[in-house]
């Protein structure tokens, strides 16, 4: 084996930056997508003509984002396995530096897939045609298209998502009588969310009065 710097040097330093983005990972993504506001993307509302929608969007800042944070992870494997050279007989280090590799190869993964794969949705009530239609889309996964019956809403509340660094998270939850849930995506701001989920229930509460929700 020939390296420009001992191999068990190599594998400290890469284990501690592979090691520090796979800690920091959810924190610093909710952190980065989180904007002046509060919000984490922001939620868009608008109710006029007897319709009423939220806008969750997944900015294409976002994307580029989650795909550049997973460019990092790949410096283990390069730091570990392509720049040492290894040759000749492969002993415990080289099996502990394809580990580390192996991780931070399958964490660069998991954020590339984010990028291109996160939803954007969007939940449209509608008095006029007195249905419900839940949408959602990303550049590489089909297009999701559930639609219902006002009547068939069950119950609209708000989740709360505990994360071990930082404050909670939460979102809207519509649920429908075939038990599928719909979410809006989160906000950090819990006032926002329940605003909104007096909204929809007094919309509700107006167009299907024989099935108000809370």
């Amino acid at each position: 084996m020939t390296a420009g710097s001992p191999p068990n040097k190599r594998i400290k330093l890469a284990r501690r930056s592979a090691g520090g983005l796979t800690r920091g990972r959810r924190s610093r993504s909710l952190s980065a997508v989180r904007s002046t506001t509060g919000r984490m993307p922001e939620l868009t509302f608008s109710e006029n003509n007897g319709r009423l929608v939220i806008v969750s969007p997944m900015p294409v800042g976002t994307r580029w984002l989650f795909a550049a944070i997973g460019l990092f992870p790949l410096l283990a494997p390069w730091e570990l396995l392509v720049r040492p050279h290894w040759s000749g007989r492969l002993g415990l280090f080289f099996v502990f530096a394809a580990v580390i590799s192996a991780g931070a190869l399958c964490l660069s993964g998991l954020l590339f897939f984010a990028a291109v794969a996160g939803l954007s949705s969007r939940i449209t009530l509608d008095a006029g045609s007195m249905t419900f239609t839940y949408s959602a889309m990303a550049p590489v996964v089909p297009t999701q298209l559930r639609s219902y019956p006002l009547a068939d809403l069950a119950a609209v509340d708000v989740r709360t998502y505990e994360w071990s660094d930082g404050a909670p998270s939460h979102s809207l939850r519509i649920l429908t009588t075939d038990g599928i849930t719909h979410e809006t995506a989160s906000s950090w701001s819990r006032e926002e969310v329940e605003d909104y989920r007096h909204k929809v229930a007094a919309f509700l509460s107006r167009h299907v009065a024989d099935r108000p929700l809370s």
